[in-house]
This record gives structure tokens, C-alpha cells and sequence, in this order.
């Protein structure tokens, strides 16, 4: 672990900070981590979303190290990519999660963290944080994609959904939403797609792919953003 900082809080202090969603979301996910495990979203959005990690690999050297942000139980992105001859280091908030991702991508290193408290003392040659970012309360968001650009080397890419509530303003009261998932409460928040996109890049990325990926999905958008 020599590479990552985890900021270690008790549990009263740590959750004043986080608030109720991180919370939710960590019980929730370590309650139905076999369940989440199994559930098979079909071939052609595995292929999809492995599409988009393919895109954010080009070009790097074997056994370059790529932070997975929010890396559940490993499949099928981060094992994936120790099949395409890279290095996982992988961040989940999910205690049982990461149990699981521990028999799928033993190769990885595997930290048990929140994304709000990990900070990173080098850097990687790309990132992934898809479908984690909006499980966190989105006051938090500019400080995740500012911290996503610094663990990673100049023009370097991320791979990032975003999406959830799609609140349209900065300075909105309006919450985050909730939805049932095998009988667990999860939370979701985000900022409409266009502050989200503006936030990004103030964090220093320049955007190279942002595509409506499930229009179904509170408008969930695959972003590709290189380091500038």
C-alpha cells in the first residue's frame, strides 16, 4: 500500500463527514454482494463498457498500474485489464465486495477505502471510476474528479460515468435520489450533464469522448477525459 494515503477517521467523526449516502451505500452494497455479483447485465453492455476501458488503455506500456475506483468485485472491468497485461489497483467502499473481487482478480491490490478520504502519493497511467461517482453526495464531486487528475500522469486518460439526479444548478438544495436494488436502498446524485461536463474539465481534463451511453438511465454518460 505503499503508493496510497487512506485517512483513517473514527466511526462517530467519519460519519458526520460522509453523510447518510455513503453509508447507505456502503451497508447496502456488503449486504447484497452475492446477489450484485451474479446479475448478469447482458453481453452487449459488457461489451460496450469494455469498449470504453479498451479506449482509455491504448497506447500504454505492459504492466502500466491503473487505479479502478469503485472496483466492486472486479468483474468484468478490472479483470479485464489484468487480462490485457496490466496492473489493478482497486478502491472499493464494499468490505464484502472486495471479498468477492479477491477470488476474481487476485493479481490486483485491493484497498478497502472511501473514495472521499483516499488520497494517492503517485501516480497511474489511467483511471476508471464507472458507475461510482454517483453514489457519492455530489458536493463531493469536484474534489473526486480534481483528485482522479492528480493520481494520474500528464495526458493520460479516465474512463468516468456520470449521471443520477441531473441537478441543474450549482447551488441546488435539491437531494439525491433513492431506488430498490434486491431489497436495498441505494443512493444516486450527480449534476445535470452539462455542469458535470464543465466540472470535469476545471479539474483539468480535456474531454475526448462523451457519450449518452443508457438514455434510460437518468441520463447516464460515458466520458473519456485525458490529463491536460
Amino acid at each position: 500500500m505503499s503508493r496510497l494515503l487512506v485517512k483513517l477517521r473514527g466511526r462517530a467523526a467519519q460519519s458526520a463527514a460522509l453523510g447518510a449516502s455513503s453509508i447507505m451505500l456502503h451497508n447496502s452494497y456488503d449486504l447484497i454482494a452475492a446477489e450484485w455479483h451474479k446479475n448478469f447485465r447482458g453481453q452487449a453492455y459488457v461489451d460496450r463498457t469494455l469498449g470504453y476501458v479498451d479506449r482509455v488503455l491504448e497506447g500504454l506500456p505492459s504492466r502500466a498500474e491503473v487505479l479502478d475506483l469503485g472496483c466492486g468485485t472486479g468483474n468484468p472491468i478490472a479483470r479485464h485489464i489484468i487480462d490485457r497485461g496490466f496492473r489493478v489497483i482497486g478502491v472499493d467502499q464494499s468490505q464484502k465486495l472486495l471479498e468477492i473481487a479477491r477470488t476474481v482478480i487476485p493479481e490486483a491490490e485491493l484497498i478497502h477505502a472511501d473514495m472521499i478520504d483516499i488520497q494517492f502519493t503517485e501516480t497511474f497511467a489511467a483511471a476508471i471510476a464507472w458507475d461510482s461517482v454517483f453514489h457519492v453526495s455530489r458536493e463531493h464531486h469536484p474534489a473526486i474528479y480534481r483528485k482522479l487528475a492528480n493520481a494520474l500522469e500528464a495526458g493520460r486518460r479516465l474512463l468516468l460515468s456520470v449521471g443520477g439526479s441531473g441537478v441543474e444548478s450549482l447551488d441546488s438544495s435539491e437531494a439525491g435520489i433513492s431506488s430498490q436494488m434486491f431489497g436495498q436502498t441505494f443512493f444516486y446524485d450527480a449534476y445535470a450533464p452539462d455542469i458535470a461536463r464543465q466540472l470535469i474539465e476545471a479539474a483539468g481534463f480535456e474531454i475526448e469522448m462523451w457519450e449518452l451511453d443508457d438514455s434510460s438511465s437518468r441520463g447516464h454518460v460515458a466520458v473519456i477525459a485525458r490529463k491536460a
